[in-house]
């Protein structure tokens, strides 16, 4: 995470000219001015709004609607909940970052755009691949099988075997338990999610190594940030070797796992290839399977405080202190306070759909008509953290608070409900997440008396 001074980097005098010039670069983008210095201001400042506090600060002073990387911000909760609730067209962001499509993970040189990110609900040719490649990586990944394994005698072996780390390793705020690539949090779910999805063997090292080297030695997330990534990776800052020849050999794994052994061609799937598949799975593994639960495990468990949001006493909350208090044998209880954990801190921040039609909206409070074509973010911390609806304790923490589960928008969605872009593994996840909390808790609490229970 960056260490920013976040009010010093675009002062009281900065942030309104950056906003207004992005309004007018927006509303006119055929203006030379705006081809030339949008997409740098997009490039710059999407990464620096990657740190939680950032949109919380706009939005503090400019209110719902505003600019910010290149992108039109729309954070009231109703205009959320109806972006997440219908069909989005889509172009190559993720939340407010902007990614490169020369890194997307193609079959092969002029070959099928497979970044479900960036494939639009229905395309302007009127194919939607997005919906045929979704539904084949829900087929063969996210059934009846998979379930299965995560109930069975394996995934309980590497959550005994998690406890035994945390009791083992130092685990408080930057401890080893979270930091060590091959034991503690991120060698389970390393060995866990890859069992349970792809029924890869947690015990076959050489896949497993492989397999940690790119997401989490690697951070392969980064390869598919513009600029970012290719810059990172000259410079040799996370390894030796090209990164694109790791996830093409971790598209093999993918590929010869049990989960796709039984893979069949289909039109049904706009003829998807297991290939294919595997390629998909490169950037779905390393973007939000192996990173939405590591940082939710982050705040559940301790590694680091809440964001110190402006105005608020956040930082000062410990979730540790409520996971004490929980009924480690009470499901609902453990995910209602994993949903408030997420809430407070988002693992995922953001999403973005681009407008297909033009739009008037109160931006900075002057009303502009932006054209078809122009970028929205959807920032889902903002109405994770919507005072109008949640109310005067929004940034209080508190399991319990109504409408918690019905109305959470950390799966890209509003509770369950969704135009098809709802997180695939979302059950998956919680699943996992609830029996991590129940299972180190049990051990955490035993290995230190002062704890209740």
């Amino acid at each position: 995470m960056m260490n920013l001074n976040l009010d010093t980097i675009f002062s009281s005098l900065m942030n309104p000219a950056l906003n207004e010039f992005q309004a007018w670069a927006l509303q006119n983008p055929e203006e030379s001015l705006s081809k030339t210095m949008l997409p740098p201001i997009a490039l710059i400042e999407g990464l620096i709004a990657n740190e939680p506090t950032y949109l919380q600060i706009k939005r503090l002073a400019f209110g719902a609607n505003f600019c910010c990387a290149g992108q039109v911000v729309m954070g009231e909760f109703d205009t959320l909940e109806k972006a997440l609730t219908s069909p989005q067209a889509r172009g190559w962001r993720l939340g407010t970052s902007v990614l490169d499509p020369d890194s997307a993970p193609n079959q092969d040189v002029g070959g099928r755009n497979l970044f479900l990110l960036s494939l639009s609900d229905r395309e302007t040719d009127g194919s939607s691949n997005h919906a045929a490649f979704r539904s084949c990586m829900q087929k063969y990944l996210f059934n009846s099988a998979t379930t299965d394994r995560q109930g069975d005698e394996i995934s309980r072996r590497l959550l005994d075997r998690l406890a035994a780390d945390y009791a083992e390793m130092s685990h408080g705020a930057g401890g080893a338990f979270f930091t060590d690539v091959k034991r503690g949090w991120m060698g389970f779910l390393v060995r866990y999610l890859h069992y349970v999805i792809f029924g890869i063997n947690p015990d076959n090292s050489e896949s497993i190594e492989l397999l940690t080297e790119l997401h989490y030695t690697r951070q392969s997330p980064l390869h598919y940030f513009a600029v970012i990534g290719n810059l990172l990776q000259s410079l040799n800052l996370f390894g030796h070797g090209d990164l694109s020849t790791l996830i093409e050999r971790a598209a093999t794994i993918y590929e010869n796992s049990p989960a796709l052994a039984d893979f069949e061609e289909s039109s049904e799937n706009n003829g998807m290839t297991k290939r294919e598949l595997a390629k998909l799975m490169t950037s779905i593994m390393a973007i939000a399977g192996l990173q939405g639960p590591l940082h939710l495990g982050y705040t559940a468990m301790g590694y680091r405080a809440l964001p110190a949001y402006k105005g608020q006493q956040t930082a000062e909350i410990n979730p540790t202190d409520f996971w004490d208090d929980l009924d480690l044998d009470d499901r609902q209880s453990i995910e209602l306070f994993l949903l408030e954990c997420a809430r407070l801190w988002a693992p995922v921040s953001a999403t973005h759909r681009v407008a297909t039609e033009p739009f008037t909206a109160t931006v900075a409070g002057k009303e502009r008509t932006f054209p078809a074509g122009t970028k929205v973010l959807i920032p889902l911390s903002l109405g994770l953290l919507d005072g109008s609806f949640w109310g005067s304790t929004v940034y209080e923490f508190n399991p319990k608070r109504e409408n918690l589960c019905p109305f959470h928008m950390g799966f890209h969605s509003v509770g369950d409900r969704s135009a098809g872009r709802i997180c695939p593994a979302k059950d998956i996840a919680l699943k996992m997440l609830v029996d991590v909390v129940s299972t180190v808790g049990k051990v955490r609490r035993a290995s230190e008396p002062n704890l209740p229970g």
